[in-house]
């Protein structure tokens, strides 16, 4: 999927909607390089997003013992509660908008739903 610039709810929507689906799996699927690449959001934004995310109490980030390829500590992300309303009701709104015409409907969903 090419990556194309979407508009912030749209984004934060995708990055919560992935966190959430990848909730009960192992924590692997839960680290930067995984969210970037289900999310179709560069790494630099992505990583902007989630502290951001995290410094409002809508994610958690678990530090592990282990250091990643280039020395660097592997973070663990995980959605909190507060995280999961926000993603419903932000889901609600980008639903309104793809019926009312704002939004394609590909907008809606993550690159790994195709």
């Amino acid at each position: 999927m090419e990556k194309r610039r979407r508009d912030l709810p749209v984004t934060l929507y995708r990055i919560l909607l992935y966190l959430s689906r990848m909730r009960e799996r192992e924590d692997d699927t839960r680290r930067l390089m995984r969210v970037e690449r289900a999310v179709g959001v560069e790494r630099k934004e992505l990583r902007l997003h989630l502290q951001r995310m995290h410094e409002a109490g809508y994610i958690h980030i678990d530090e592990r013992d282990s250091r990643g390829r280039g020395g660097h500590p592997v973070l663990i992300y995980s959605i909190s509660e507060n995280g999961r309303t926000l993603r419903s009701d932000i889901g609600r709104w980008i639903d309104l908008s793809v019926r009312m015409g704002y939004y394609p409907d590909d907008f809606f969903y993550l690159p790994s739903d195709q």
